[in-house]
């Protein structure tokens, strides 16, 4: 194996590993509904898997840590809608 497709694969499961903690460090907040901003480590991880995927020749690895770091939005109109504070 040439030293090329050894640093693409580094590079793949290095964003891959990424994307799995940013989906884990919303647990905390969505399912054990402990109330710690664990889920602000996706502003920091999922950017640079974003940018290991792109690296790695991988768009669906790249645009779905892309997707995660836009989680933001969704996970908390959700958290409002079920907590209560937007009335509906």
């Amino acid at each position: 194996m040439n030293k090329l497709t050894l640093r693409i694969k580094i590079f793949y499961y290095l964003s891959l590993t990424l994307f799995l903690l940013g989906v884990i460090s919303w647990v905390p907040y969505l399912v054990l509904n402990i109330q710690k901003p664990y889920g602000m480590l996706t502003f920091i991880l999922n950017p640079l898997g974003f940018y290991l995927g792109y690296i790695a020749k991988n768009r669906l690895l790249a645009l779905i840590n892309l997707a995660m770091l836009f989680s933001f939005i969704p996970v908390m109109i959700y958290v409002y809608l079920t907590k209560g504070y937007i009335p509906m």
